[in-house]
């Protein structure tokens, strides 16, 4: 899942993104406890990777809220 982030847009807000990632996260974990009950540790590692995007697309959102935000206050 990738977002483009922008104040004020039609794209998804900050909110949504942080939202829909957690929530990806927790089926993510979910799916992992069902597959490490069957023993299948390639199963389990590809959720570990998802949830590795997952946190990587809350750090990219956040650090481009965080440049709109100094830009916008540098503009003032």
């Amino acid at each position: 899942m990738t977002h483009r982030l922008t104040l004020g847009g039609k794209l998804p807000s900050f909110s949504e993104i942080f939202t829909e990632y957690l929530s990806d996260i927790s089926l993510e974990v979910e799916a992992i406890k069902l597959r490490n009950i069957k023993s299948d540790a390639d199963g389990v590692n590809e959720h570990l990777a998802r949830i590795d995007n997952a946190l990587k697309g809350i750090m990219d959102a956040k650090l481009a809220l965080a440049e709109s935000l100094r830009n916008s206050q540098s503009q003032n």
